[in-house]
């Protein structure tokens, strides 16, 4: 009897249906008000006046803008000579990637904070050895991609080679971030090398050649030539 009870009910349960829908809906925007604690404003503007008074120091003057482009780049020759003059000859030549330089420099007066704009990141130097098997894959890497920030040698693309000055030496010192170094951006030849740090960021090495110099003027040198003739 109890057994034929629960199928009854289970019957008419399963004969029921329900349909919901949404006829109409009302949200209410709250307004929240709030008051920042004196007390706190007072504790830390010492350390914002700080930091604003460094961040807007001028540190040298650039006669062009120094943006970025392919197959070659003012801001790209800039940032790759002077982390090779870091090196003290030790590397042959520098890469990075336009995708990690975030911003411009306009003409006039550079600001600390336009480099800080320009690389945000912690990236730091470093040296990688690559051989001439892997050194041409960077110079396919660059090609391939129509440019990327490069230094220290030229590169000349034809149809179905890649020339550069540095094609014939066994081993090629390599300067980068420790970021692409660990083959980020598809630089996968860079993978598992060891890395020689040069206990600097790239940003801090900008900075210091900045400071150090009156005023730029960088152009594009044709470091980067593609020739259509076969």
């Amino acid at each position: 009897m109890k057994n034929l009870i629960k199928i009854f009910i289970l019957l008419i349960l399963s004969s029921c249906s329900n349909d919901y829908s949404i006829k109409s809906s009302k949200h209410e925007v709250i307004e929240v008000k709030y008051t920042v604690d004196s007390n706190i404003i007072k504790m830390i503007s010492p350390y914002k006046n700080k930091l604003d008074k460094e961040m807007n120091e001028v540190i040298c003057f650039t006669k062009n803008d120094l943006i970025k482009g392919q197959p070659e780049s003012t801001l790209g020759n800039f940032i790759c000579d002077l982390s090779l003059e870091k090196t003290n000859g030790e590397a042959n030549i520098c890469v990075f990637n336009n995708g990690g330089l975030r911003d411009i420099i306009s003409k006039g007066d550079i600001k600390t904070r336009d480099i800080y704009k320009v690389m945000p990141f912690e990236n730091e130097l470093v040296i990688l050895e690559l051989n001439n098997i892997e050194y041409y894959n960077l110079l396919q890497y660059i090609t391939e991609r129509e440019g990327e920030p490069f230094g220290g040698t030229n590169i000349i693309e034809k149809k179905d080679t890649i020339i550069s000055d540095l094609n014939n030496k066994e081993k090629i010192r390599v300067l980068t971030s420790d970021y692409l170094a660990n083959g980020w951006d598809n630089m996968s030849f860079f993978i598992n090398k060891k890395q020689k740090k040069l206990g600097i960021k790239l940003r801090d090495a900008i900075i210091e050649h900045c400071k150090n110099i009156d005023t730029l003027d960088v152009k594009l040198d044709n470091r980067y030539i593609i020739k259509n003739d076969k």
